[in-house]
């Protein structure tokens, strides 16, 4: 089962726009790859809704999306229509048609004691190496926060880029928390001297004014 840190397996599969080879779609890109339990269900519908009504704020942070479920390609693309219809956005993202349920069992998404069959709603956030950086698990009544999901892409591409760490309920802007493993000369040259110890173990910098220009040498 992929765990944080794992290489994410590639794998083949027919989606809404077309095969999918998962590596070479994902080459070069953060991504986010979900798993739901079928089409014409009610809480994945206000999933893929809400997916679809940001696909600018997936842009911004340079993520692709990948769905994936048990339905078939044309069962996917009928109820993508109505969903298209309800939120007035389009589907701007494939999602694949696991038929069978192979590739959920093989990467956790299957939870015999939620459901005999369906997924679970669980997610992966992906560097551009593949590497697994965070892993979702919701159960199927409760629909996952695209918001929250936004918030940890860019969390986790802060943290790749520059070393900091984030609070609880931080979002872009806030201040940062400078880990106790970064070395004084690192410090300086992120923060200067805007930063200061709230705790003997807790050392806090104001937002960076371009957090994306502070890198180590990762592209974001």
């Amino acid at each position: 089962m992929p765990k944080i840190g794992d290489i994410f397996p590639n794998f083949r599969l027919p989606s809404t726009q077309g095969d999918i080879d998962f590596w070479p779609w994902a080459e070069g890109n953060w991504v986010l790859l979900f798993g739901h339990p079928a089409a014409n269900t009610a809480v994945c519908t206000t999933e893929i809704g809400a997916l679809a009504q940001n696909e600018k704020a997936f842009r911004r942070l340079g993520a692709k999306v990948l769905g994936l479920t048990g339905s078939s390609v044309d069962e996917q693309l009928s109820w993508h229509a109505d969903i298209e219809k309800l939120y007035g956005a389009r589907v701007w993202f494939p999602t694949a048609a696991d038929i069978g349920g192979d590739f959920a069992s093989l990467f956790g998404m299957v939870h015999e004691k939620e459901h005999q069959s369906w997924p679970v709603r669980k997610s992966f956030l992906l560097d551009p190496q593949m590497k697994i950086r965070m892993i979702f698990e919701y159960p199927i009544y409760v629909g996952r926060s695209v918001e929250e999901t936004l918030r940890v892409i860019e969390a986790v591409k802060l943290h790749s880029s520059t070393g900091l760490a984030t609070p609880s309920d931080w979002f872009e802007g806030d201040p940062v928390i400078i880990p106790d493993t970064m070395e004084e000369a690192e410090v300086q040259r992120l923060v200067g001297n805007r930063w200061g110890y709230v705790l003997p173990y807790l050392r806090v910098a104001p937002r960076l004014e371009n957090p994306r220009q502070q890198t180590r040498g990762c592209e974001l």
